[in-house]
């Protein structure tokens, strides 16, 4: 529960909201999760879920809408695979952004 708090699906419309829950609850229980080639075990992929939270799902909604010329087959699936994939881009995001790059190496460095 703690995973679809930090999610805050209330501020999301209520069907997107199902989905969502319904897409994260999948990636929880699965024994593993497939992306690409790579067979992910369920440890990793409930340690990543903890990552999880509104802002992340806001990009995943918003790179699931953007999609308006490619047919989905297994919609579950896909949605599952986005948000896998946002939280891993959540964090690359930041190692690529110019402005933040522009200021300077990170602390410790």
């Amino acid at each position: 529960m703690g995973i679809l708090d930090a999610c805050e699906l209330s501020y999301f419309e209520p069907e997107t909201a199902r989905v969502f829950e319904n897409a994260i609850e999948r990636l929880f229980y699965s024994d593993s999760f497939r992306i690409g080639k790579a067979v992910l075990p369920q440890s990793r992929v409930r340690s990543r879920l903890h990552l999880l939270d509104g802002m992340i799902l806001r990009t995943a909604e918003s790179k699931l809408r953007a999609n308006v010329d490619r047919q989905i087959k297994n919609s579950t699936a896909y949605t599952m695979a986005t948000i896998f994939n946002c939280i891993a881009e959540s964090e690359s995001d930041l190692m690529v952004d110019p402005y933040l790059n522009s200021l300077g190496p990170p602390p410790g460095r």
